[in-house]
């Protein structure tokens, strides 16, 4: 018989997690992992603090999804740019057009592998297929579309990965895991996280469970929404999950039409029936050889 372990994570702290999610599983005696960006506690749509501890005390964990859900991957530059620009177009996920992501008074760098340099984002411009970021100083060099992009600066990653613990200190939680929002992330990042947490869900995306041995740092996850695995899919990774022992977590945002209730139980009832635990992020990690 293989250790298998599954853990079910649902991003972003919606309502949805405490008025379905909860009830349905507690008929199942079934844990979830929940990834909370603090500062969206108590919003439209989203879980309040009270009803944040009152999932805690059941028995659900709570892991930090970033202080403001920021995109820690990497922009690729579209369109060269000359010494004197302040305007950067880039590939997406800048989010022009919403206060999400990428967000003013941020720091990020512009590099080429050769010339690098510093600069504070000061607008948001363009559309969700040619997004442009401008930014407060003009750029100093040239960068040459295709090799050039821009990231978060060190110090806007920190702030996302590590300052949110402060606001998770005031709510009275300490996470020991961390989900990176929109699974974007790079080595620097990835570097941050590893060293402030015990368990990362999402350091890489892939319709594969993690095998045995995996570094919690290092897992992987998948979505169980329909619009990502059919049940026969599911069933499929649950099958190798079975056979080989390890962690798989299957993801999702429970306010989203793609997870209804029906889908999250079935999948809880699979693997149970092929053995899985079904456990939380930080169980999972306690097992880990």
């Amino acid at each position: 018989m293989t250790d298998a372990r599954l853990a079910l994570v649902f991003d972003d702290g919606y309502r949805s997690d405490f008025d379905m999610l909860r009830p349905a599983l507690a008929e199942l005696d079934a844990p979830m992992t929940l990834a909370i960006v603090p500062g969206w506690l108590g919003g439209d749509d989203h879980v309040t603090p009270e009803e944040l501890r009152t999932l805690a005390e059941d028995g659900h964990e709570i892991l930090s999804h970033g202080r403001r859900h920021r995109y820690l991957g990497t922009h690729r530059v579209t369109a060269d740019v000359s010494a004197g620009d302040r305007r950067v177009t880039l590939d997406d996920h800048v989010f022009p057009e919403d206060d999400h992501g990428v967000y003013v008074g941020d720091d990020y760098e512009i590099t080429d592998g050769e010339e690098s340099e510093t600069v504070t984002l000061a607008e948001k411009a363009g559309t969700d297929d040619e997004p442009i970021m401008a930014f407060e100083t003009a750029l100093s060099a040239e960068y040459a579309a295709g090799e050039a992009v821009v990231r978060p600066a060190m110090d806007t990653i920190e702030d996302e990965i590590v300052g949110v613990r402060e606001e998770f200190d005031e709510l009275g939680f300490d996470p020991t895991g961390f989900v990176f929002p929109y699974d974007a992330t790079d080595p620097r990042a990835w570097a941050v996280a590893s060293e402030e947490y015990d368990t990362i869900a999402n350091a890489a995306v892939r319709s594969l469970p993690n095998p045995p041995g995996t570094l919690p740092t290092n897992w992987r996850r998948y979505y169980l929404q329909t619009d990502h695995l059919t049940r026969p899919e599911i069933e499929s990774y649950l099958d190798t999950l079975a056979e080989q022992g390890g962690v798989g977590i299957l993801a999702g945002h429970s306010d989203w039409a793609s997870v209804p209730e029906e889908r999250v139980t079935w999948t809880v009832e699979a693997a149970r029936e092929r053995g899985i635990d079904v456990t939380t992020l930080r169980e999972a990690a306690e097992r880990v050889e």
